[in-house]
């Protein structure tokens, strides 16, 4: 089963550090489980624009590697890989 890590702000709106879901396939249908998951918290509001890519801010790594260098939410999710999912932050 694939391991999920939610850092920073998503850690707090979905109340979870980390947790195991029976997915195999792409991101993109990923966030979709997610977003049932956690109903009623915009999940996939908050980490996608409306067209369904991820927001700038938002980084999705599988096993390290960011998504958008191995393709983006088309990118395959298998049952031992690591999935990180954050918002980064600035600030001036």
């Amino acid at each position: 089963m694939p391991e999920i890590k939610f850092l920073s702000t998503l850690a707090d709106l979905t109340g979870e550090k980390s947790l195991k879901i029976g997915y195999k396939g792409e991101v993109t249908g990923l966030i979709e489980n997610l977003d049932t998951k956690f109903e009623g918290k915009d999940f996939k509001e908050n980490i996608t624009h409306e067209n369904g890519q991820i927001k700038d801010f938002v980084k999705i790594l599988v096993n390290g590697q960011d998504i958008r260098g191995t393709g983006g939410v088309a990118t395959e999710i298998k049952d031992e890989d690591e999935i990180v999912i954050f918002q980064t932050l600035a600030g001036g």
